[in-house]
């Protein structure tokens, strides 16, 4: 009975890693353009993401929603970070609200984690208007 399972054990984590495998992509080489939410009106210039300097990172940890889908979606897909020009000081604050997931102060935001980064003394990105808005 035990060999059963063992067998079985190790046919589940074969079919986990090639599930995994097939759906887990690759980061693009070059550089990606940011795309704000439709109707949004910039304050700043567009951002140029230079992926591949970020591949090191696990996918999921700007990509939050690929537990639920393994497909890495853009922060302006409806529903994650799409609202472009909130009003209220609520939707402000809002992490739906597309700034926040660039410029919030936590891990998951570019300037978050470039900020938290630098504060361990470790390489970091930019966390200047200037150093992402060319």
């Amino acid at each position: 009975m035990r060999s059963i399972l063992a067998i079985a054990s190790v046919i589940i984590m074969l079919l986990a890693t090639a599930a995994f495998a097939v759906t887990a992509e690759k980061a693009p080489a070059d550089p990606v353009i940011i795309k704000v939410p439709e109707g949004t009106k910039l304050k700043k210039s567009l951002v140029s993401f230079p992926h591949a300097k970020h591949a090191a990172e696990a996918c999921a940890t700007c990509h939050h929603t690929m537990d639920k889908n393994p497909k890495a979606q853009p922060c302006s897909t409806k529903g994650c970070h799409d609202m472009g020009n909130p009003v209220t000081k609520e939707e402000k604050l809002s992490m739906t609200y597309f700034r926040n997931a660039y410029h919030a102060n936590v891990t998951a935001s570019c300037n978050g984690c470039h900020k938290a980064r630098k504060a361990e003394g470790k390489p970091a990105g930019p966390t200047d208007c200037k150093g992402c808005h060319k």
